[in-house]
């Protein structure tokens, strides 16, 4: 992808941002533009100022010239139209335009660049047990993680675009998540080409979201001073997984569940229930397996989750509620 391109999708999604945080600020930043505009000589050598949300930047000029090159001032001009644009955009359909962009730059070579990066880390930190396991070649480790990393952040990946998507556009993005996640199904048998290595590995990935929790309360217990045990953390797994399995958290929180959510009004209320009932699913395990003071710790840390989780899920459906319910395929 070309770097101007680039630019100009990351100078986006902050526009869509400050229209998401509240049209007073697309106000000032158009104000702002105004000014900048105002004050920018039409010749200098002192540098051309950058259009930013924020703090003045200058770019020094070639030093063949006291004018800027024309295709530099072309190419300078049609930035600041593309800006101008997608400024109107935010004011007009904040959350059209944060669609577009997340679809665009998840698409993109960049993006997509990014993405895989980032879930090749995640992956690295949530199957390390397995990766010790199965005794992987340096090349071998890359590989997994390349194929293991999309599972990892494919569930954030398809919250993020549903969330923001025209209705009308969501099934169709469901369609493509449950074909990636078919092929990566087949990339890694192929990979691992061993019918009991593809069966602990559905076995583990299965409880990489219990893992992904782990993480958390497992530096919770040790911040408290009442670490848990190797013992412990095993037996915990499993009873977030099975408590996940049976209360349908699965079914209804991923995958083609995500289309029912986001379909609804309500998200939090849902989301809030659900969690509750998995608490309520382990409570009398968890009095077997924790000592008192862990089980506070467990269920504050897990609290602090829903939380999160709620305040991110309400903030999206308060700000773009009225326009989805009002039909967004228009």
């Amino acid at each position: 992808m070309k770097t101007g391109f680039l630019i100009s999708t990351l100078v986006a999604v902050g526009l869509a941002v400050v229209a998401v945080m509240g049209m007073g600020q697309i106000s000032d930043l158009k104000k702002e533009m105004a000014e900048l505009k105002k004050a920018e000589p039409a010749k200098s050598n002192a540098g051309r100022t950058a259009i930013g949300t924020g703090a003045r930047a200058t770019r020094p000029l070639s030093s063949r010239g006291d004018e800027p090159s024309k295709s530099g001032r072309e190419e300078d001009e049609k930035e600041e139209s593309r800006v101008e644009a997608l400024v109107e955009r935010a004011e007009e359909n904040p959350e059209e335009l944060i669609g577009e962009l997340i679809k665009a730059f998840s698409e993109s070579d960049a993006g997509q660049r990014m993405q895989r990066a980032q879930n090749a880390r995640r992956a690295r930190s949530v199957f390390a047990p397995l990766l010790e396991e199965f005794g992987f070649s340096e090349q071998e480790e890359e590989a997994f993680l390349e194929i293991s990393g999309g599972d990892v952040g494919s569930d954030e990946s398809l919250w993020g675009r549903m969330m923001f998507a025209k209705e009308g556009d969501r099934e169709e993005i469901v369609q493509e998540w449950e074909a990636a996640t078919e092929q990566r199904k087949k990339d890694m048998q192929a990979f691992l080409n061993n019918e009991d290595d593809w069966r602990r590995y559905q076995d583990y990935e299965a409880r990489v979201p219990v893992y992904q929790q782990m993480n958390g309360i497992r530096g919770a217990m040790e911040g408290a001073g009442v670490p848990l045990s190797s013992e412990q953390e095993t037996q915990l797994v499993e009873i977030m997984h099975q408590a996940r399995i049976e209360g349908g958290t699965v079914e209804r929180w991923e995958g083609r569940g995500v289309l029912d959510q986001v379909a609804q009004p309500g998200i939090v209320d849902r989301l809030e229930a659900d969690f509750n009932a998995e608490q309520t699913a382990m409570s009398n395990d968890l009095s077997q397996l924790l000592s008192a003071e862990q089980v506070e710790v467990f269920n504050t840390n897990r609290s602090q989750t829903l939380q999160g989780l709620s305040q991110g899920l309400g903030f999206m459906e308060s700000g773009f509620g009225g326009e989805r319910e009002g039909g967004g395929d228009e």
